[in-house]
């Protein structure tokens, strides 16, 4: 039979990670919405432009780019074509 004491010593650890998981994930969720806007607050042209990207990248049709420089050059290229 298991005593007490080491009952609570097996069980203390576990007790613990449960409970700093919890704060953690709180502390996560507040940020979160203070952080990040909800859904609907997202403007209808970006929903647009993430679902047709991800429309590409299911067709394979992607772009990589070596560095941040290749990145911000092809951006700025997106940004006269409009």
């Amino acid at each position: 039979m298991v005593e007490e004491g080491q009952l609570v010593e097996r069980l203390a650890p576990r007790i613990e990670e449960r409970i700093r998981y919890r704060v953690v994930r709180s502390i996560i969720d507040a940020l979160e919405e203070q952080f990040y806007p909800p859904e609907e607050m997202f403007r209808e042209e970006f929903v647009k432009s993430v679902e047709e990207a991800e429309k590409r990248v299911k067709e394979g049709k992607v772009r990589t780019f070596k560095n941040a420089n290749e990145l911000n050059a092809f951006l700025e290229s997106l940004k006269t074509e409009e």
